[in-house]
């Protein structure tokens, strides 16, 4: 897997790299706001915001 990661940026150009950061940076937020979203809803908040 590391080698196929290691040969990706000639196969895809030098925007993959900044590509699959931007993409993990998305997943990280997306999580992130499921989380929260979960907690003000176990804690009876939620419909203070919506």
């Amino acid at each position: 897997m590391a080698e196929a990661d290691a040969n990706a940026g000639e196969e895809y150009g030098e925007w993959y790299k900044y590509g699959r950061a931007v993409l993990y940076l998305e997943m990280i937020i997306a999580i992130l706001v499921t989380v929260f979203s979960l907690y003000l809803a176990f804690q009876g908040q939620a419909g203070a915001i919506a």
